[in-house]
């Protein structure tokens, strides 16, 4: 019985480890932690798994988003914007999917990022309207150009929080989300 209870335990123990990982990945805060951070969503592209492209992409979403901005706004803003970031996210992962049916259809892709520095994260078009952050939130805007392997290319600009070891999506090339509403 002690034999199986000790294998048992050293059975489950790497599979914890290995779980935790997976979900507890952090990547460099730079262009080559942003390509790296998308490579199981290319992988599953390749292969044409739905379900693994959805797991690939969800470390793009804010983890616990709805605290994250009640923390970063107003307590009527924050409910508005967390009610309107699952679709933001969505549409994102679905347009980029789009793009690369549409460049070179179940090919594999590979990813160069190039940053495009901060952008201003609490004013709107032309610098006003939109919603305003009441704590500093710092969006780093980046050009994400995905090649094919016969040589297809496009471009595709987003904006993303820094957030718990991961980039966060926060919306396309016009800046984050929020400042558009």
């Amino acid at each position: 019985m002690k034999l199986f209870c000790f294998l048992l335990v050293m059975l489950v123990i790497p599979l914890q480890r290995a779980a935790s990982a997976s979900a507890g990945d952090t990547y460099k805060q730079n262009e080559q932690g942003l390509e790296k951070q998308f490579d199981a969503f290319l992988k599953a592209y390749h292969k044409g798994d739905d379900k693994g492209m959805e797991e690939g992409f969800a470390v793009f979403r804010i983890p616990k988003a709805k605290e994250w901005f009640a923390d970063h706004f107003s307590a009527e803003d924050a409910a508005q914007l967390s009610g309107a970031y699952d679709k933001q996210v969505t549409d994102a992962q679905n347009s980029l999917i789009d793009d690369l049916n549409t460049a070179d259809p179940g090919s594999k892709f590979h990813l160069r990022c190039e940053s495009r520095g901060e952008v201003a994260s609490g004013t709107g078009k032309g610098g006003s309207g939109g919603i305003q952050p009441v704590k500093p939130v710092q969006v780093e805007q980046f050009v994400m150009e995905f090649v094919s392997g016969n040589g297809k290319k496009f471009l595709f600009i987003a904006n993303f929080v820094y957030l718990d070891g991961a980039y966060r999506f926060v919306g396309g090339g016009g800046g984050p989300f929020w400042v558009k509403m």
